[in-house]
């Protein structure tokens, strides 16, 4: 199917976040922590983080109807696993819930470290994560979105980010079931909510070993 078919609908996509604002509050106060300015946004869709960006704002989606509904400074209609940039061309990279959405995360992942100048943050649903349970079971029941989507765990992911960068940080938030009252929610630091970011930046992680804490130093989730 071409990914593109299931974000033909910007307003639809906005309007979800307008219904269930106490999550996209709490999103947002994830994002808004990290201070991101001069960002590329990956799989921007119609560009629902960029009010809580600083600087000039670039989106790049595979969707032209998602790109005309972003107000971002600059659109670029292209696949995040072909990006028509210069090595190291942003300084900072953004991606919201598309590596859900790509055919390999690999080389998602390698394109981000290619373009991006000092950091990336990548936030996703973690298929280990209730949320992320929920949308695995509606996609199986036949939901439009979710049935194409490809969910990650954390560890893979983390393997995946340390093999072609280093992590820095990680910060969570929607830690309630979908069943539970929405909420709004304050920054974790740590990957225990269901909406996780990484940040990222250029370079191979070190190997793995034990810190003072416990945790590998390339992985200060303590989860490697």
């Amino acid at each position: 199917m071409d990914i593109s078919a299931l974000f033909s609908n910007p307003r639809n996509y906005k309007r979800w976040y307008e219904l269930h604002n106490k999550i996209y509050e709490s999103e947002k106060n994830v994002v808004r922590s990290f201070d991101l300015k001069d960002c590329l946004d990956v799989g921007s869709g119609p560009g629902i983080f960029h009010e809580i960006m600083n600087g000039y704002k670039v989106s790049i989606d595979i969707s032209l109807l998602m790109l005309k509904e972003s107000e971002s400074d600059d659109k670029v209609l292209a696949d995040a696993l072909y990006m028509p940039f210069r090595n190291r061309a942003f300084k900072c990279v953004f991606s919201s819930v598309t590596v859900c959405f790509v055919s390999d995360v690999r080389n998602f992942i390698k394109e981000i470290e290619r373009v991006t100048k000092e950091r990336a943050i990548i936030c996703f649903i973690p298929r280990d994560s209730p949320w992320g349970e929920y949308y695995e079971n509606l996609g199986r029941q036949g939901h439009k979105m979710y049935s194409n989507a490809k969910f990650i765990s954390r560890r893979e992911l983390y393997e995946i980010i340390n093999a072609h960068m280093r992590i820095k940080s990680v910060k969570s938030t929607l830690t309630y079931l979908p069943s539970d009252l929405e909420k709004v929610e304050s920054v974790n630091d740590n990957d225990k909510g269901s909406f996780v970011c990484i940040e990222a930046i250029p370079g191979r992680a070190e190997p793995f070993s034990s810190s003072p804490n416990g945790h590998s130093r390339a992985d200060p989730t303590g989860l490697l």
